[in-house]
């Protein structure tokens, strides 16, 4: 008997430079393999006519699309004016491209059209979709995400699922509802994303570990050798900022200065940022994921506002200060992921409180392995006995 065919609806694809997805994406593909199952990318290449995009029109623009297309329009007048911008993000894009095509493009399959998708999810034991913000709302209509495109036969759960957001839009709410009970088990990433499932469907979500953290520490520092990246001989800061916000850039410099030490930054990772200029003594475009976790685990300090910038910091014990990605006296986000992460891990004073060099505070990082631990099993449990559901047939 062959090993059962498992198909995966992960954030992996090519020219998407943030890290933590490829990172994810990586780790999911070590736990899988090493369950003894054979993993599948599956890769959907949409082909919609006018009527498509019209049917699905109103919900795109009112679950993000405004903002997909301001975005849009900024990326484009930022290259018109830092003439430099858009060759230093393709410098990054063609690092972890490279990375991608090594260790995941054997695994991807693509399908052209939605009904090649649904005819090719018969060629499956089970699927799932997981991890990162798959089930942000603007992904919703594509019904990729979601599984919606999973045949009824086939078992499908999700794995550490997000949705990036606090409330479901209200024109999604009976669709939510449908494609949750549909998965034959559902885990989530965050308490928030649990309070969503519980309310818009009769299923019961897990909350679990991110897939990151299912690798251990040793194993995430055998990863990082494979980096050929010469790293600063001197202790350094280490910033890795996702948002805009000007005055974290500023406690980072705040830092360098009363500490004396140099700065390592990935400038401009997911908008072009004019503080980021001013930032950094390094500031390196061409690092792949090996390079990431290499920089990151050899610094002194790291700074940043993101989830797996954090998660990363955590697993190689890092000192750090993790920021609110959006400011929180403006609103607009709760900010739920990096709670949840801290708050499982008793780490809620590495929180930014308005003094930088509290960064200094030794963490006791003995009783969070413990912590670590025992979320990561739980969570490989769950993982595992998910997998299982593709046993169901034989």
């Amino acid at each position: 008997m062959g090993k059962r065919k498992i198909g995966g609806v992960i954030v992996s694809d090519f020219n998407h430079t943030n890290y933590g997805s490829c990172l994810q994406a990586y780790a999911t593909l070590q736990i899988v393999k090493g369950f003894g199952y054979d993993l599948t990318f599956i890769k959907y290449k949409k082909q919609r006519s006018i009527w498509d995009w019209l049917k699905i029109a109103p919900g795109l623009m009112l679950s993000g699309g405004f903002e997909l297309l301001e975005n849009k329009r900024r990326f484009k007048s930022d290259c018109r004016k830092y003439p430099d911008y858009l060759p230093n993000q393709q410098v990054r894009r063609d690092a972890t491209n490279s990375f991608k095509q090594k260790e995941f493009l054997p695994y991807f399959r693509e399908y052209k059209g939605y009904k090649a998708l649904c005819e090719g999810s018969k060629e499956f034991d089970a699927i799932f979709v997981g991890s990162d913000q798959v089930w942000r709302p603007f992904g919703f209509y594509s019904n990729y995400w979601n599984l919606n495109f999973v045949d009824d036969n086939v078992p499908k759960f999700s794995y550490a699922a997000s949705y990036g957001v606090s409330k479901i839009p209200a024109i999604q709410c009976t669709g939510t509802k449908h494609y949750l009970e549909r998965l034959d088990m559902i885990s989530v990433r965050e308490v928030k994303a649990k309070e969503i499932v519980d309310s818009y469907s009769c299923k019961k979500a897990e909350v679990v570990a991110d897939p990151t953290m299912l690798l251990t520490s040793t194993q995430w520092l055998d990863f990082a050798k494979n980096s050929t990246k010469q790293i600063p001989s001197e202790p350094y800061i280490f910033c890795y900022f996702l948002g805009p916000r000007t005055d974290i850039r500023e406690e980072a410099c705040r830092l360098a200065k009363q500490t004396g030490l140099k700065t390592v930054i990935m400038r401009h990772m997911d908008e072009y940022v004019p503080a980021d200029e001013t930032l950094g003594d390094y500031a390196p475009y061409d690092i792949n994921a090996w390079d990431f976790v290499h920089l990151l685990s050899n610094a002194a300090y790291v700074c940043t506002d993101s989830f797996h910038g954090t998660v990363f910091a955590i697993l190689t014990h890092r000192k750090f200060v993790t920021f609110y990605r959006v400011n929180p006296k403006v609103g607009n986000s709760t900010h739920s992921r990096i709670d949840s992460l801290l708050n499982m891990f008793g780490l809620s004073e590495r929180k930014f409180n308005g003094d930088v060099l509290a960064i200094e505070q030794e963490i006791d990082y003995l009783k969070v392995d413990e912590i670590m631990a025992k979320y990561r099993k739980k969570s490989l449990d769950f993982f595992e006995k998910a997998l299982k559901l593709a046993d169901k047939n034989y």
